[in-house]
């Protein structure tokens, strides 16, 4: 007879390899190497470029990303925050061991008083670093990308978020494809940022392991913003024909990325005059002034619109989050509501900035003819420009506002002096300076901001 069948359990399945944890580093500022993680997603490339990256990434490009891989049950035991980093930075161009840090430039530091949208933790900070594509990354580029000197922003604490809605803001609307070195096919009305990237640091003055997020930028634009351009012209003198083409190209810019972003289903939420950026140009002869484009920068606090939950708009903002901080609370279950208050209150703030850049570019930092009452007796400075102009213009306030700070505006000019020259720049074309800034500023509660946007964007002040 046949011996009995026997059965046997089934072979056990082959094992998931785990992605180790990120590699520690302890960071020597002068000539050295940003070492990668080891737990980075590869850098598929999305089509605009190769993900080469030191055996994380894969060499090619394609239109759609290979399916990623399963996890693991040490992936399971990595805390959602950490593992919702490393998801958003992992498809970025550029990794850690791409880079070599040349020197500490500063540091940006956040607490209760700073003056930010929505609350970043105190003692987190973002540490700006010079620095250069290593040697055997720069072989892999083509003309002078190797020797521009490049920003590293590291991004620590609470401010990793901001770093990582930056650059999830750029992958979202397709401006992910910066270079180090600026080329003609850049991306027009926005701040370049060349990548991103997570690493895990061991810090000098204790052994606590913390991961930074990490965004890339070029040193050429670290100081472009659109308030330091009108300083130097306020500086120079520039007469107001002047300071009215130069103004007109950076309202322009802005304007018409703020409506791109807001097409593209995001709201800014940190609008101010640093984040208005000029991105070509500069006023030291003509033919650079004639060439000046601007746009925005800044999308640390972006919030996706359309959205309720905080897990559907991650790692963006809700918009109901933005309008909580204008002052409109009680919206999270209201999205659609939520992110009209989002747009105006970024329109409000692009006016704001707009008029604060304009009044820098003839040296006026005193406001207190534009206030009334006891709020005259303090004294406006060239630091709390931004905060009185803010006070004057609430969200949703209407055009009285505007209409009010005009008459007083033109009354106070005397017909010279630097308000003149404000004046003089909104006065020209019948008052189309005046009719344009008054289309962001001027909103009320049933207002609708994507057509005033609209309007905003093709309004011949900026077009002409």
């Amino acid at each position: 007879l046949a011996p009995p069948l026997r059965s046997f359990p089934p072979p056990p399945p082959p094992p998931l390899h785990p992605r180790p944890r990120p590699r520690r580093y302890r960071l020597s500022l002068l000539n050295a190497h940003v070492r990668a993680p080891a737990r980075l997603r590869p850098s598929y490339g999305y089509g605009h470029g190769h993900g080469y990256g030191h055996g994380y990434g894969c060499y090619g490009s394609s239109s759609r990303p290979p399916l990623p891989p399963p996890k693991s049950a040490a992936e399971d035991s990595v805390p959602e925050a950490e593992a919702l980093l490393l998801d958003s930075i992992g498809y970025s161009r550029f990794d850690a061991g791409d880079f070599v840090i040349l020197e500490k430039l500063g540091e940006i530091g956040f607490g209760e008083d700073a003056p930010t949208t929505v609350f970043v933790g105190g003692g987190s900070t973002i540490r700006l670093y010079a620095a250069r594509l290593n040697p055997q990354r720069a072989a892999y580029e083509s003309g002078d990308q190797a020797s521009q000197t490049l920003v590293l922003r590291e991004h620590t604490g609470s401010a990793k978020e901001l770093g990582v809605r930056e650059w999830a803001s750029y992958h979202h609307m397709g401006l992910d494809s910066f270079q180090p070195a600026p080329r003609n096919s850049d991306p027009l009305g926005f701040g370049a940022v060349v990548g991103a990237f997570v690493t895990q640091t061991v810090g000098e003055e204790d052994d606590e392991e913390a991961l930074s997020v990490w965004t890339v930028t070029r040193l050429a634009d670290l100081d472009k913003d659109a308030l330091s351009i009108a300083s130097e012209m306020a500086r120079r003198g520039f007469p107001p024909p002047k300071v009215a083409g130069v103004f007109r190209s950076i309202a322009g810019g802005a304007t018409k990325a703020l409506l791109s972003t807001h097409q593209a289903g995001l709201a800014h939420g940190g609008i101010d005059c640093s984040a208005v950026a000029v991105t070509r140009g500069d006023i030291t002869n003509d033919n650079e002034m004639r060439a000046i484009a601007s746009g925005l920068a800044n999308f640390g606090y972006a919030a996706r619109l359309g959205v309720e939950k905080e897990t559907q708009a991650r790692p963006f903002l809700t918009a109901a989050k933005l309008a909580a901080a204008a002052g409109r609370r009680g919206l999270d279950r209201d999205s659609v509501l939520a992110g009209v208050v989002a747009r105006r209150e970024d329109m409000r703030r692009l006016g704001v900035a707009l008029t604060e850049i304009l009044l820098a570019c003839f040296g006026v930092d005193d406001l207190r003819w534009a206030l009334d009452g006891s709020a005259a007796s303090s004294s406006s400075s060239p630091s709390g420009v931004s905060r009185t102009l803010g006070q004057l213009f609430p969200l949703e306030s209407g055009k009285e506002a505007w209409l009010a700070f005009k008459a007083k505006a033109r009354a106070s000019a005397g017909g010279a002096g630097p308000l003149a020259g404000f004046c003089e720049v909104l006065d020209a074309e019948d008052g189309a300076g005046w009719e344009f800034v008054e289309l962001l500023l001027g909103m009320d509660a049933g207002s609708n901001p994507l057509l005033q946007l609209t309007r905003a964007e093709g309004h011949r002040f900026i077009n002409s």
